[in-house]
């Protein structure tokens, strides 16, 4: 003692030293006393204590070693069942424990369960219990719960075992300190993805983590009812926070290996949908997230089998149609289940479909525009993500007959039943041409003459929203399908049959991916008739009509480009007569040339695309229906004329001045990449 020139050293002093400071917490006299060293230091302290011990009787610095030095320091700083009597040693030791526990054998901490449980359960329960002590002895239960055996997790509540420590961990879970709440959740988290070798899709421990959380939940949403019904202030109620803690737990509970329980999917459904109820924006986007959660954790092949009952559970839930508050969160859980049954069930999700599909619609009379929305966006999400591809590529004879019903169901939208929802109608409506694609141009043409007779009407409202359904047929079913069902009606207009030059503008937006022969057939004579007209009236002064004839002819050649845009039949419709064609107008109509060479260059450079892509053919197909031997064909086609067609460019090209050379120079280089070496 003479030589310990420091006290509160304990590196320095002899076992039996170390055990009277542990014995009497350390409260040495002298200035350095353990009692008055930061908590790093204490740790420090007893560590090298520990280390020293191991040293002197030769044991060795396993982490088993380091495991059975600290539980019997622990031993020794704690006093009774009502907490501890040295409280700073215990903190140290705890810390360290927590820190060697991970790396002890798990028969060791199988064996040792009783014995630390029952000395952290005094810590765990003190109410004057500090956060770091708190935090380290949830870590040390955290080791222990993970390792532990079937047999152990077979032993009720009332016994000393796993399912009483995961009590306490549940109750930590909804402790008001921050840190201390976040440690135990992710204790949860660690021992419900550690689940021992079982049959069962769910943790021995889950039922009893889902019913505790719950509960929590129901009792906190129960006062939280009853507080605003008495002060009519459910907005700022004090209790949402531990509502949304305990919606956290849920979450915890449902993101773990194996999601939430089946047997407690029901109740979870109805206080979820009861807490979307709220005025509070912040518990409706807490009870969606928990939604999201489930529906993730159902993602996978091992939990999939969950999520039939889950669906079924959210659709018996289903609001009144004129419920504007529980309405739309309902139809945003039920498109986002469906999105998921779709990737795990595809092929019995879409036969589903026109059945949901009816029972959304009918949600479209409602008078609440915010119901209306809620249910086209419901719609759209069915759409997009409950058809499969093959069923665009190769669809079976009973694939054909459920479009066909999906078809007609979108048919009867457009009635006059649902006036007052056309605009969120048209979304939907565009939704499904874009994934029909070119199946729409056999299914869907009564859409489209519906929609276009609307259109065409002085005293319709929805030009804007029209348009952009037409538009999306276009691009689906092509222009040609779009125009026997819609007549231009420009050359020789019929009596009782409009005009629609305004399908023009519709046309150059979006024709893409279609037939090139198309425009040779009704574009050029139409450009023709028109440019015939103008010649016609000779030199005199221009009428209006005259103009609208000059302006048909440059929007019909305005639509050129997208014809050239990855066209179907390349090699059968690119042929002589049309490269003279197009050579002759670049020469006679300057006005005609910029589209003419970004109709040209677009041909090139699209097919030259496809060919530059890393996608699997099926892909290719989906999208464009041209794939990359096909490209290649193309591209070889057009090289045949590209010394014709660079000779005019050129010679153009020279004629031109030099601000507007820019689209011929373009030209010219796309045709110089696949002119054939000499």
């Amino acid at each position: 003692m003479a030589n310990n020139t420091n006290p509160g050293n304990f590196a320095n002093r002899l076992k039996e030293e170390v055990q009277a400071a542990a014995q009497t917490g350390g409260q040495t006299t002298g200035v350095g006393g353990f009692a008055n060293m930061d908590p790093d230091k204490q740790t420090s302290v007893v560590l090298s204590a520990v280390e020293d011990t191991l040293r002197d009787q030769k044991h060795g610095q396993s982490p088993t070693a380091y495991f059975a030095a600290l539980l019997a320091l622990l031993g020794q700083a704690l006093v009774g069942s009502n907490g501890t009597s040295n409280k700073e040693l215990a903190s140290a030791v705890v810390y360290l424990l927590d820190l060697v526990a991970e790396h002890v054998p798990a028969p060791l901490l199988r064996s040792k369960f009783s014995q630390i449980l029952t000395s952290l359960a005094p810590l765990l329960t003190s109410e004057d219990a500090e956060a770091p002590l708190l935090r380290s002895s949830i870590g040390c239960l955290e080791s222990l719960l993970a390792v532990q055996d079937a047999a152990a997790w077979a032993l009720p509540l009332t016994q000393i075992g796993p399912r009483r420590a995961v009590a306490g961990l549940l109750l930590l879970a909804s402790n008001p300190k921050p840190k201390v709440r976040k440690r135990a959740q992710e204790a949860i988290i660690t021992v419900l993805k550690n689940p021992p070798p079982s049959p069962s899709l769910d943790h021995p421990v889950a039922d009893m983590c889902a019913e505790t959380a719950l509960r929590i939940a129901g009792d906190v949403l129960a006062i939280s009812d009853a507080r605003n019904k008495k002060t009519k202030a459910s907005t700022h109620d004090q209790r949402q926070p531990d509502l949304l803690h305990a919606l956290h737990l849920i979450k915890i509970i449902a993101s773990a290996a194996g999601g939430w329980p089946s047997k407690k999917i029901e109740p979870l459904c109805e206080l979820l949908m009861a807490i979307s109820r709220s005025n509070n924006e912040y518990l409706t986007m807490s009870a969606f997230e928990v939604f999201e959660v489930l529906f993730i954790g159902m993602a996978d092949q091992i939990s999939s089998p969950k999520l039939p009952r889950l669906i079924e559970a959210i659709s018996e839930l289903k609001p009144s149609r004129d419920d504007s508050q529980l309405l739309p969160p309902w139809l945003a859980v039920i498109s986002r289940g469906y999105d998921v049954s779709a990737q795990i069930s595809r092929e019995e999700t879409f036969q589903e479909l026109p059945r949901l599909f009816d029972m959304v619609s009918a949600f479209l009379s409602s008078s609440s525009h915010e119901i209306r929305v809620s249910a086209s966006e419901c719609l759209i999400s069915f759409l997009v993500n409950c058809i499969p591809d093959t069923v665009i590529l190769e669809p079976s004879v009973y694939d054909e007959k459920t479009l066909e019903r999906l078809v007609l169901a979108a048919e009867s939208l457009l009635s006059v039943r649902y006036q007052t929802a056309w605009m969120e109608i048209f979304n939907v409506e565009a939704a499904l041409f874009q994934v029909l694609k070119w199946r729409a141009s056999t299914l869907a043409r009564k859409i489209v003459h519906t929609i276009g007779e609307l259109r065409a009407s002085d005293s319709f409202n929805g030009k804007k929203e029209a348009d952009a359904v037409l538009g999306s047929a276009i691009r689906a079913m092509g222009p040609q399908a779009v125009l026997e069902t819609l007549p231009l009606n420009l050359i020789k207009p019929q009596k009782g049959q409009p005009g629609r030059a305004w399908l023009l503008p519709l046309l150059r937006d979006n024709v893409t991916n279609t037939e090139l022969s198309h425009f040779r057939t009704e574009f050029v004579p139409l450009s023709e008739a028109m440019y015939q007209k103008v010649i016609d009236h000779g030199e005199s002064e221009k009428t209006v009509e005259i103009k609208i004839f000059e302006t048909i002819v440059h929007q019909t050649w305005a639509l050129f480009p997208g014809y050239c845009n990855l066209p179907l039949d390349v090699t059968n419709a690119f042929d002589q007569a049309l490269a003279e064609l197009l050579s002759n107008l670049t020469y006679s109509q300057p006005d005609l040339r910029t589209n003419i060479c970004r109709g040209l260059q677009t041909l090139v450079e699209s097919n030259q695309e496809i060919l530059a892509v890393e996608a699997d053919e099926k892909v290719l197909q989906l999208q464009s229906r041209v794939t990359k031997s096909q490209a290649q064909s193309n591209v070889d086609h057009l090289a045949q004329f590209a010394g014709n067609l660079l000779a005019v460019l050129f010679n153009v090209y020279s004629q031109t001045l030099p601000q507007y050379r820019g689209h011929i120079l373009q030209c010219i280089n796309a045709y110089l990449s696949i002119t054939p070496e000499a």
